[in-house]
């Protein structure tokens, strides 16, 4: 790897763990950090599967319908009102298995 290869692979670890963190204390929105987690695992992540992003995927792969924050202005508010509750049943439902798959990204990328 190159210097910049690294650098660019220190900064998504760093994202990663700011997104963990921000998912596991409430203080980033349940769908959208469960994205960017999956998305960061190709940047971090040699492994086709990685176990520790697995679930992340998975719960992005069950919301993948859900519209991103920055497309919500362009919804219907009957659509929203059904996506809003259909996030809340899958935060309900995985809430307890990603703070625990946090914590373990966190203690594995920031170091």
């Amino acid at each position: 790897m190159n210097t910049a290869d690294d650098g660019q692979l220190g900064a998504a670890r760093r994202a990663v763990v700011d997104a963990a963190r921000g998912l596991a204390d409430d203080t980033a929105p349940f769908i959208e950090g469960v994205r960017q987690l999956a998305a960061l695992s190709f940047e971090v992540s040699r492994l086709d599967h990685d176990p520790d992003f697995t679930l992340f995927v998975a719960v992005a792969s069950e919301a993948d319908h859900l519209p991103p924050h920055e497309l919500r202005s362009q919804c219907a508010p009957a659509w929203l009102e059904q996506c809003d509750r259909e996030a809340r049943e899958l935060e309900v439902l995985h809430r307890q298995q990603i703070r625990a798959a946090c914590a373990r990204l966190v203690g594995r990328f920031s170091s």
